[in-house]
């Protein structure tokens, strides 16, 4: 045997343990979902927070582990394989996000063979009909699969995405009838730096944004701008929205703001996030841009003192930077509506310092006041805050303490073979409902014409 196939054996030996063990802490959390007094204690916002917090891992990755666990009991095949080693982390997570319970046998086997692109490629886009406990179709009903969860930044969101959105609803009615299609919109940041968007809309809502889109590459296109593509007119449309802010102090509330480092040789700019700007964008913002300093003394940003209790505009957009606009709370990742709190409470002399104030999302926030959450420490210090749930144990910065394996783990019960990869045949995919659906089918459909092309593969392209 070669060096080479050695090494391929090895690896998915190791693969194989992996899956394994994932599905091993699959079926933990599947208990711990079972009773919220089992994870909730620490104050955490979800199951997926408490995951990520307690295992040190990704919220993504956080995210699948629930969302499996959350279907353990509806797709036992599948599971089955999971544990065996069989199926990876992400071909599982596939099937619990988007197959319906029937096609439990049939979306395990195509798994197994399908690498995960082709798999999320098949599930999202099937058109699983929607069926009773007894196999019948109901009619009238979304015959989506089950919703799917929201793509993480450690997701890769398919590059046909924009194809997915379904169409509206036809009626004979006048009024417009919306479908079912549930919208969302996630925005995250690459480790690169960049942005990245991915979404789902309804019809009727895609055509109001493409619209939009179209009128902001048109007004591009009338200035010269021959190139402008949908990039640059989103960004257009959002620029318009703010420039359509004629409130003052709403206005510089959701103002860009950029720090910059006026030290010799440390020259550079960051956003409220910490994220570093690149040179050629920040040169270009201080030679033709609106700048709005912060000034800091030893790394710090000026206080206020105590003459304003209110926290103005500049001490709050510099406490957003130095949190990195994330709630501070250890295993809160909330970036939304988040408040800033007085360590010290200004009744009891606290000062509108930033080493008094930090970022906290609305729940932590109440906990607190209602004394399930002590803050203490100095906010300005990186490791300067002390968190203590209700009965007084410390909140670590991670939960995770692993234990170190005495030996090596046990080997899975399967061997672990890697998705084939070959060209993937669309138009011969076809999951099989219950014999139930194909008797209430034919006895629906009056001819054979209607009960074929029912029954046909749909050809996912």
């Amino acid at each position: 045997m070669s060096s080479t196939t050695e090494l391929e054996c090895e690896v998915n030996d190791i693969v194989g343990v992996l899956n394994s063990q994932h599905a091993a802490l699959v079926e933990r959390v599947a208990v711990l979902l079972a009773d919220e007094r089992l994870w909730a204690g620490e104050g955490m916002t979800s199951m997926s927070a408490w995951v990520a917090w307690r295992a040190g891992m990704s919220p993504a990755m956080a995210r699948s582990i629930v969302a499996i666990a959350e279907r353990v009991d509806e797709l036992p095949a599948s599971i089955e394989a999971f544990r065996r080693g069989e199926l990876s982390l992400d071909q599982m997570a596939t099937i619990a996000r988007n197959a319906p319970a029937w096609t439990d046998v049939q979306s395990r086997d195509y798994a197994i063979a399908m690498t995960v692109t082709q798999l999320r490629h098949v599930l999202r886009k099937y058109p699983f009909p929607v069926l009773d406990d007894e196999g019948r179709e109901v009619e009238d009903a979304d015959p989506s699969a089950p919703e799917p969860v929201e793509s993480g930044p450690d997701e890769e969101p398919e590059t046909e995405a924009a194809a997915e959105a379904d169409s509206a609803k036809s009626s004979d009615s006048s009024d417009a009838v919306r479908s079912s299609v549930e919208e969302f919109l996630s925005l995250w940041q690459d480790d690169d730096g960049s942005f990245r968007l991915f979404g789902r809309l309804d019809a009727d809502a895609g055509m109001i944004v493409q619209a939009a889109l179209d009128e902001a590459r048109d007004r591009l296109f009338q200035r010269g701008d021959f190139g402008a593509g949908l990039a640059e007119a989103l960004v257009e449309m959002a620029q318009a929205s703010l420039d359509s802010v004629s409130d003052p102090a709403r206005r510089s509330r959701f103002r860009v703001n950029l720090f910059i480092n006026t030290d010799t040789g440390e020259r550079g700019m960051a956003d409220a996030t910490g994220w570093n700007v690149p040179d050629a964008i920040r040169r270009y913002l201080t030679c033709d841009g609106t700048v709005t300093p912060v000034f800091v003394e030893n790394g710090l940003p000026v206080s206020v003192g105590r003459a304003q209790y209110v926290v103005l505009a500049r001490t709050r957009t510099v406490i957003e930077h130095r949190d990195h606009g994330v709630c501070r709370v250890p295993g809160c990742d909330a970036t939304l509506g988040l408040e800033v709190h007085h360590l010290i409470h200004w009744e009891h002399g606290g000062r509108t310092d930033t080493e008094n104030l930090l970022l906290v999302c609305g729940k932590h926030h109440r906990m607190h006041h209602r004394g399930r959450l002590d803050i203490t420490g100095n906010a300005d210090r990186p490791d300067g805050l002390e968190f203590r749930n209700q009965h007084g144990r410390i909140i670590t910065q991670s939960g995770a303490a692993p234990n170190l394996p005495p030996g090596p783990p046990p080997k899975p019960a399967a061997v672990y073979a890697h998705p084939d990869g070959g060209r993937m045949d669309t138009g011969q995919i076809y999951f099989n409902p219950p014999r139930t659906y194909y008797d209430d089918l034919r006895q629906r459909l009056q001819t054979d014409s209607g009960y074929l092309a029912k029954i046909q593969p749909p050809g996912l392209h």
